[in-house]
């Protein structure tokens, strides 16, 4: 077995190679298609946590003098790091600079190019120095960017990476600390089926599974759209009546598994109507995905599903999973189990503490609010 620094690279009952590695309350993953290929991306995470732990031992007072040396590196490389706390970094310098420290390796590679989109939209300010933007500046860019839900994206990057440069004393103070989210956005409402529409699209999509199906599976169990994708015989826990969530696909970057975040990874009650449809593939070959088919093709038969019934409003497949919370929700299911249900991560502490305790027996109690259709 190839290990780094005491962490071993595994393989993956789906055939590719990960590791996995806790730091600061959070769980990190990566993945490789071969085992070289894992074990040179666990390297590069790991080295990047140690750097992060070495910068903790450092004081404020130090930071500023300049004579800190960071503990287990050389004073040449000490120096080095001093200096890098005090680059003058312009918008673009530290884009990159944050996006290679704090998301590549971290997070989705679909995810990154996200954030490379929308930072386009940025470019009137690229080459400003961070010193010099003040919430002004970036309250006037995010007006300039038209689609609402673009701005809303944008609101979040400048978020993130203000809020990382001050922590790292790159700036003296935040401009996007008091950056208020974009109002026409908060306005927008989710989409969402009535629980008359909701049955009427479920009767449909049980008349013809061959094309349906996939759809289905989504409302049922308020999956998103890349987890219905990445399914597959062996997460189906038939006697126990459980679905593992673990992995997310998306057919632009097939090797990228990872799903969106921790709280992604669960285990969720099969319903019994999923169970229903799920059984027939019992006996497949438990490490091929039972949906593999291409994003077009999915919006194909959705687009057409909403042709052929006009009566119906016209959702997305994500929105299928807003109408699964929807039903939680006027079913007086708590807060905290849809949470766990659909792999939202969980707002506050305090509310990460009653998440851990909730009983058994109260979460059977929903799964048959849930059975009821």
């Amino acid at each position: 077995m190839m290990r780094y620094k005491g962490r071993n690279i595994l393989k993956h009952s789906r055939g590719n190679w990960y590791a996995r590695i806790r730091f600061d309350g959070k769980r990190f993953a990566v993945y490789g298609r071969t085992q070289a290929e894992a074990y040179e991306k666990l390297r590069i995470l790991v080295e990047k946590i140690e750097v992060e732990k070495q910068a903790r031992f450092l004081t404020k007072a130090e930071y500023m003098a300049g004579t800190a040396v960071l503990p287990g590196i050389s004073i040449q490389q000490s120096v080095q790091a001093e200096s890098r706390t005090t680059k003058a970094y312009t918008l673009r310098e530290w884009f990159d600079e944050w996006l290679n420290s704090y998301k590549v390796g971290h997070v989705r590679a679909v995810t990154v190019d996200s954030f490379k989109s929308d930072f386009k939209y940025l470019r009137k300010l690229h080459d400003t120095e961070l010193g010099e933007i003040s919430n002004i500046m970036l309250s006037k860019a995010i007006s300039e960017v038209v689609s609402n839900r673009r701005k809303d994206k944008v609101h979040n990057l400048l978020k993130q990476m203000f809020s990382a440069a001050f922590n790292n004393r790159f700036i003296e103070s935040n401009p996007a600390l008091t950056l208020p989210r974009p109002k026409q956005f908060a306005k927008n409402e989710k989409k969402a089926f009535t629980a008359e529409q909701e049955k009427r699209f479920i009767d449909i999509c049980l008349a013809d599974l061959g094309n349906y199906e996939p759809f289905l599976i989504c409302l049922l169990q308020g999956l998103r759209k890349g987890e219905m994708f990445a399914l597959r015989p062996n997460d189906f826990d038939f006697e126990n009546n459980i679905l593992r969530i673990d992995e997310s696909y998306d057919q632009a970057y097939p090797d990228d598994l990872q799903t969106k975040n921790d709280a992604s990874n669960r285990k969720m009650p099969m319903f019994e109507l999923t169970k229903k449809i799920l059984l027939k593939y019992a006996d497949n070959n438990p490490k091929e995905r039972i949906y593999a088919m291409s994003d077009t093709t999915l919006d194909k038969r959705l687009n057409k599903l909403f042709k052929q019934n006009p009566d119906l409003p016209r959702l997305t497949a994500h929105e299928l999973r807003h109408t699964f919370i929807s039903r939680c929700h006027e079913k007086r299911i708590d807060e905290i189990i849809v949470q766990k249900w659909v792999g939202h991560a969980i707002g506050s502490r305090m509310t990460k503490a009653v998440y851990t305790h909730v009983s058994d027996d109260a979460e059977r109690r929903y799964i048959e609010l849930l059975n009821r259709k």
